[in-house]
């Protein structure tokens, strides 16, 4: 099955300057838990993708020296 990525524009309330340094501060503090906790686990999920995934047997022939590129 193919992975679809759909780009949804985020509609965020307006926060103070501090609110909006607490609420980074929160993300930073739970994106550090999570990576911590279940890193390793990511790490190994991407090795593996990277040795499934076949190495892409088309290459990008060089241009011809008279080429233009426009």
């Amino acid at each position: 099955m193919k992975r679809v990525f759909v780009t949804m524009p985020m509609l965020l309330p307006r926060l103070s300057d501090k609110a909006a340094a607490q609420l980074l501060d929160i993300l930073a503090l739970l994106h550090e838990g999570m990576q911590h906790h279940y890193g390793p686990q990511a790490q190994r999920w991407q090795h593996r993708q990277r040795r499934l995934k076949p190495p892409s047997l088309t290459r990008a022939s060089p241009p011809w020296p008279d080429d233009q590129p426009f």
